[in-house]
């Protein structure tokens, strides 16, 4: 994973997520449609954060630029998450994950295709989970993953 993305607006190397309700795709949806153009009309790409159930046609694939899997960790680590992000790989949309905060959580970031994450790992502990983060990241480097870019 890297700690950029590219996408048609990566020369602003920002992003911006439109408001979203936690776990509700449906609100979501409603909530961000309004704020999307507008994001994009900043040449911000803009994000948005799907939700639990965003998966049954709740994305506004047209609006977006990143993908951001958010929601319960069990819906963002589940199978649907994964269609999810794999259909906006295709689209060549970035795919962000958030609250990776463990190395499993890590790794199926990096097994989804997700070309960012964050997580609150590091702010706990730094003086110890910093070598963590950073062999976890090195692990990454050598793990062989379909969505590798080396470029």
């Amino acid at each position: 994973m890297r700690a950029s993305f590219r996408s048609a607006r990566a020369s602003a190397r920002l992003w911006a997520v439109a408001p979203d309700i936690p776990m509700n795709a449906a609100a979501t949806l409603a909530q961000s449609l309004p704020w999307l153009p507008q994001i994009r009309s900043l040449d911000v790409p803009a994000v948005f954060a799907a939700q639990d159930g965003s998966e049954h046609g709740l994305i506004p694939w047209h609006l977006i630029d990143v993908l951001f899997l958010a929601g319960s960790t069990e819906w963002k680590t589940s199978p649907a998450a994964r269609r999810l992000a794999l259909e906006a790989r295709e689209r060549g949309l970035a795919v962000h994950m958030g609250r990776v905060n463990s190395r499993r959580r890590l790794h199926i970031a990096q097994a989804f295709g997700c070309t960012s994450a964050d997580g609150t790992y590091l702010a706990f502990g730094p003086d110890t989970n910093l070598p963590r983060l950073l062999a976890w990241l090195n692990e990454l480097q050598t793990t062989p993953t379909p969505f590798r870019d080396d470029t």
